[in-house]
C-alpha cells in the first residue's frame, strides 16, 4: 500500500507514460484502458444513465479506478456520446431510448449527408454548412458548450483521484466524418465516382478542422490527442486510395498536434498491416500507435521498434471469456516481446463492458511482475 498522495501518484503515472512515449526506460510498463462501460457494469449504473449523464459516469469511473489502482491512466474521464455522434456527422442510438437498457450506445451508420451536400459545403463554406447540418441532427452549440464544461469537471475529478486522462482531446478527421455521414457504402462509391470533388471537400474541411484542433491543444494542453481512424485503413482502401485519402491526413494531423505541443495518440482500429512501415516517416519518439487486435502487434514491433511507442493489445474476448491465468500469461508475453521500452499495455481499443474483474486484475498484475 502506498503512502503517496493523489497528486504524487498522478505525477508518477504521468511521468511513466511520457517516458514510454519518448522510448525511454521506465520503472515498469505503463498500463491504461478506455474504461467507460466496464465501469457502468462494475458499479451497476444503468447504461441509459451512464451514457447520458457525464457527471454520474465520471463518478462511476473514479470509483472503479479506486479498486484497480495499478492503472496509470484511462483514455477519457468520460465518453461524450453526443459529441461523438456530432464528430461522425451521424445520429446516436441510446440505451433506454432506441435501444434496450444495458446496451451500448451506437453511432447510426445511415446516409444523412447527400452527395449534393458536397457542392453545398463548397458553396457556403464549412462553418455555415456544419451549423445547419448539426441542427438537422439535433446537435446545438449550447449542448456542445455544456458537454465540454462537464468534461472539464470530469477530468478534474479524475486528476484529483490521482489518475491522468490519456487523451484530453478526441479528433476525428474529415475523411472519417464524411465516411460516416455518407455511410460506408456510399462513401466507397464516392471514392471511385467523384474522387476530385471529394478531395476538394475534404481539403476545405481540413483547413477548419486543423485550425480548431491546434487552438484546442494550446488552450487545454492535453497529455495526448486521440486521432481516431478506421474507415481509411489498409483494410478498406487500395494503395492508390490510401495514398490519396488517408496517408496525407495522418501526416498533416500528426504535424499539427506536435506543432501545437501535444502527443498524437494514433487510435487506428481495423487492419493496417500493409502500411505499417510508412509510420517510420513520422517523428521518432513523439507518437503512440494504438491497435485493436486487427493489426498484428508483432508486425508493429518489427516495423516500429525504437521509433514509436506501441499501445495494446489484450483481446476483448480474452478479458471477457478467458481465465486470469490466460490473461496474465498473455500480458507477460506482450511486456517481454513488445517492451520493455516504448510500450503501453492496454486492451485492444476499449475495456469490454463484460470483462471479468478478476481478468482486469490479472492484466494489472502482469505489469507488476
Amino acid at each position: 500500500m502506498t503512502n503517496k498522495s493523489p497528486s504524487q501518484l498522478f505525477q508518477d503515472r504521468k511521468t511513466r507514460l511520457l517516458k514510454a512515449i519518448a522510448l525511454q526506460p521506465v520503472d515498469r510498463t505503463p498500463v491504461t484502458a478506455w474504461m467507460d462501460t466496464f465501469a457502468a457494469h462494475y458499479r451497476k449504473v444503468p447504461t441509459s444513465v451512464f451514457h447520458a449523464d457525464i457527471p454520474k459516469a465520471s463518478r462511476a469511473i473514479v470509483q472503479t479506478l479506486r479498486d484497480f489502482p495499478t492503472f496509470d491512466a484511462i483514455e477519457a474521464a468520460a465518453t461524450p456520446v453526443r459529441l461523438m455522434g456530432k464528430s461522425f456527422m451521424s445520429r446516436v442510438k441510446m440505451p433506454g431510448r432506441e435501444l434496450p437498457e444495458g446496451s451500448l450506445f451506437q453511432i447510426e451508420e445511415v446516409e444523412t449527408l447527400s452527395i449534393e451536400d458536397y457542392d453545398r459545403i463548397l458553396a457556403v463554406g464549412w462553418p455555415k454548412f456544419s451549423k445547419a447540418y448539426n441542427g438537422k441532427l439535433g446537435y446545438t452549440g449550447w449542448q456542445a458548450f455544456t458537454t465540454i464544461i462537464k468534461l472539464i469537471l470530469a477530468t478534474k475529478r479524475l486528476e484529483k483521484a490521482g489518475f491522468p486522462q490519456l487523451s484530453g482531446i478526441f479528433y476525428v478527421p474529415p475523411v472519417e466524418s464524411i465516411a460516416a455521414g455518407r455511410s460506408i457504402g456510399k462513401f466507397m462509391t464516392d471514392l471511385h465516382r467523384v474522387p476530385d470533388k471529394l478531395s476538394e471537400v475534404l481539403d476545405h474541411m481540413e483547413t477548419f478542422y486543423l485550425a480548431d484542433l491546434k487552438k484546442q491543444i494550446r488552450q487545454t494542453k492535453p497529455l495526448t490527442v486521440f486521432l481516431g481512424m478506421s474507415r481509411g485503413s489498409s483494410e478498406f482502401l487500395s494503395p492508390k486510395l490510401f495514398n490519396r485519402f488517408t496517408w496525407p491526413v495522418v501526416v498533416k494531423t500528426v504535424e499539427a498536434i506536435i506543432e501545437a505541443g501535444s502527443v498524437p495518440n494514433l487510435h487506428l482500429d481495423a487492419n493496417w498491416n500493409r502500411d505499417i512501415g510508412r509510420f517510420r516517416d513520422l517523428p521518432k519518439g513523439k507518437c503512440i500507435w494504438a491497435c485493436d487486435h486487427a493489426t498484428d502487434i508483432y508486425k508493429l514491433k518489427e516495423a516500429l521498434d525504437g521509433h514509436m511507442c506501441i499501445k495494446g493489445d489484450v483481446p476483448a474476448t480474452m478479458l471477457s471469456l478467458g481465465t486470469p491465468d490466460e490473461v496474465y500469461a498473455y500480458c507477460r508475453k506482450l511486456i517481454q516481446d513488445i517492451g520493455p521500452t516504448g510500450f503501453i499495455l492496454s486492451p485492444g481499443c476499449t475495456l469490454p463492458p463484460n470483462a471479468k474483474p478478476e481478468n482486469v486484475k490479472a492484466m494489472l498484475a502482469a505489469v507488476e511482475g
